[in-house]
């Protein structure tokens, strides 16, 4: 009754409902509406109004049905799609986006934004982490052809990761994200150890140099790449997501790193590598 009271009575019994809402304003309107106590326990949390009675701010819920939660390319579209849809309204036109007065928000929007800059971020990341470790094996190994051995073979094994992580059903997300990341520095270790051993070798040829570096560096190395894997086995066995993921990037490390270490970064010595003795 107190709520009627403010409003104007229906002319007559046969006026409809529809024709007798046109004669009060919206805001009248919104308060008949929040009157009813079903609707003031759904909608009262979702409507900010001053004391005038002028809405400030609303929400209301949009149900994405058709949006695969499986498919990133799916998730990343749906994004996009409703950026378009936003910046199509015209109470957004001529207008920052940052200061969007019409726009849609769910958390997993963070998710879907990290999908859509990860392909970015990571063909970055990868260039900045490859071109730091070429640069940086110079101070450790000064000789100008270590930085030819270093970045083309850091390159491979990072792109065999790639690879390995698909075969294990891994996608990109933020842990193997932050793996791949990690793993230039960790691979590079595989390298540097058999690099700085060639060229401190006293041997005169490429081959009793490479023999030269298996038997004092070998052994070192496989140990240490050995206990790693020890030390993630573990890990194997979670029935985490987070920790399976790091578990197969360190299987892959390993197994990569030892095999381009101890095989393929050798081979590539005996045919290429250069015949000088650096006194370290």
């Amino acid at each position: 009754e107190a709520v009627s009271s403010n409003y104007p009575a229906f002319p007559t019994p046969t006026t409809t409902i529809a024709k007798a809402m046109t004669q009060i304003t919206f805001e009248q309107q919104l308060d008949l509406f929040m009157a009813i106590p079903v609707y003031q326990r759904l909608y009262h949390t979702s409507i900010v109004r001053d004391d005038s009675g002028k809405i400030l701010a609303s929400r209301t819920r949009v149900r994405m049905t058709e949006v695969n939660t499986h498919s990133v390319t799916d998730q990343v579209d749906a994004l996009e799609h409703q950026r378009l849809v936003t910046e199509a309204q015209a109470i957004n036109a001529n207008v920052e986006p940052s200061d969007w007065r019409f726009f849609t928000f769910i958390k997993l929007y963070y998710i879907w934004q990290f999908y859509t800059e990860a392909p970015y971020e990571l063909v970055l990341t990868t260039i900045l982490g490859v071109g730091a470790v070429s640069f940086i094996s110079l101070l450790f190994i000064p000789h100008w052809s270590s930085i030819f051995f270093v970045a083309p073979i850091i390159s491979i094994l990072y792109v065999d990761l790639l690879g390995f992580l698909q075969l294990c059903g891994v996608s990109v997300n933020a842990v193997s994200y932050l793996s791949l990341v990690m793993a230039i520095g960790l691979l590079v270790d595989f390298l540097l150890h058999i690099l700085l051993r060639f060229f401190e070798s006293k041997e005169t040829t490429r081959d009793a140099k490479v023999k030269d570096v298996l038997q004092t560096m070998g052994a070192s190395i496989l140990l240490g790449g050995l206990s790693t894997f020890l030390g993630v086995l573990p890990l194997m066995f979670s029935k985490s997501d987070i920790f399976a993921t790091i578990f197969y990037a360190f299987l892959g490390l390993v197994i990569l790193g030892m095999s381009h270490g101890l095989v393929f970064l050798p081979v590539v010595l005996s045919l290429f590598g250069p015949n000088v003795v650096l006194e370290l």
